[in-house]
């Protein structure tokens, strides 16, 4: 092997590595989808005191709600009866995601049942994560999929800067700069793939795919605010109010609220 292969390929090497080691750095955040149906079954924020990772629920349908207070309301999941939260806690699964960098990701929810209750809209559906408000991450697009269709994309969707984590505000019925849904309701799955910027890095297989090829010769070149005080029932659900859209600009600490007319 000529000498300029062995050192492209220690090149290349040595760029994967950096690669990696840059991806391995940001991979420390993860975002998790939520909701709230009209009659209030729901998924909290992750950090959600009565219903967040650390209390047992957040991996759970909760069915919670007038309808819902009685265990022989619905015999076929008495066992789920939860008596500290007068509802239920039923299956679901969810697809959570580890943000690696700046990247598209999807977050989702099924094997739920989605209209146990006659549920037919939402209240909420929003994705949360574990990044700090203050870390740069912007959302610049958005899309709700209802059973595997794309139903509705957000450009630039609105952050809530109430919250410490970056929280991603889809529908929010409380909330008149976000809005309500209206659309279709799942019979199956309800998922939101969203991009995020400001983080740096890339998602892993992009930043594999960019280092160039082991015996490749070495060139040398390589929105407003809005009022909130129209509050949810008692969930444990706070109101999401949002403040305004968070931006960074790129390559700057300076970061501003973007209005909304």
């Amino acid at each position: 092997m000529k000498i300029t292969k062995i050192l492209a390929a220690v090149a290349s090497a040595a760029m994967a590595a950096s690669a990696l080691a840059a991806t391995a750095a940001a991979a420390d955040y993860n975002a998790y989808i939520g909701f709230q149906t009209t009659t209030y079954s729901f998924r909290n924020d992750w950090d959600e005191g009565n219903y967040g990772k650390a209390t047992g629920y957040h991996d759970g349908f909760i069915v919670w709600g007038a309808e819902a207070t009685d265990p022989d309301t619905f015999p076929g999941y008495e066992d789920n009866f939860d008596y500290d939260i007068a509802g239920y806690v039923l299956p679901a699964d969810y697809t959570d995601v580890a943000i690696t960098g700046d990247g598209t990701y999807t977050v989702k929810a099924e094997g739920i049942d989605w209209g146990l209750k006659g549920e037919t809209d939402f209240n909420l559906i929003f994705v949360s994560t574990d990044i700090p408000i203050d870390a740069g991450a912007v959302c610049t697009s958005a899309t709700v999929l209802v059973d595997g269709e794309a139903v509705k994309t957000y450009e630039n969707p609105i952050c809530d800067e109430t919250k410490a984590y970056f929280n991603i505000g889809l529908v929010n019925i409380w909330n008149t700069d976000i809005g309500s849904w209206g659309l279709a309701f799942p019979a199956d799955s309800l998922a939101v793939e969203f991009t995020i910027e400001g983080l740096g890095g890339a998602a892993a297989e992009d930043a594999v795919a960019d280092a160039p090829a082991a015996d490749a010769p070495a060139t040398g070149d390589v929105a407003g605010a809005t009022d909130s005080s129209k509050g949810s029932p008692d969930t444990g659900i706070e109101d999401v109010a949002v403040i305004g859209g968070l931006a960074v600009l790129a390559g700057a600490a300076i970061a501003f609220t973007r209005k909304r007319k």
